[in-house]
Parts: structure tokens; C-alpha cells; sequence
């Protein structure tokens, strides 16, 4: 199923050059499945950091113990 976007002429030539140069002339569609899968990854990368950052912490803490 295919759908339509509107989008401005600038962010299409601007897509339309990132799918010729950085993607070996892939198609416009192929470009946004690209360009979304880096996103979701960054953002998947920066929400592990965050929840490695946070175990630190917690692990850094004194906790004291009593029977």
C-alpha cells in the first residue's frame, strides 16, 4: 500500500540527493525507511546510555543492611 506525503520542494531535493549520493541513487521510499531507521536507532543508543548511566549511579550508592 503506498500513501502520499506532502512535503516542501527543498526537503525533497534534499532527499532526493541524500538517496543519489550517500545511497547509490536508492528511491525516495528507500531513503525514509534509511534516514527513520538511523533515528530510531540513535534514540534507542541514547535511552541505553541513559539507563547504563542510571545502574552506575545506583550501584555507586551505600546501602546499609540489617539482619
Amino acid at each position: 500500500m503506498q500513501s502520499t506525503v506532502r512535503v516542501s520542494r527543498q526537503n525533497r531535493d534534499r532527499l532526493a540527493r541524500i538517496a543519489e549520493t550517500e545511497l547509490n541513487g536508492a528511491s525516495l521510499d528507500e531513503t525514509v525507511s534509511v534516514l527513520l531507521f538511523e533515528y530510531e536507532s540513535r534514540r534507542g543508543l541514547a535511552v541505553r546510555d541513559d539507563y547504563l548511566a542510571e545502574g552506575q549511579e545506583l550501584a555507586e550508592v551505600d546501602v546499609e543492611v540489617r539482619d
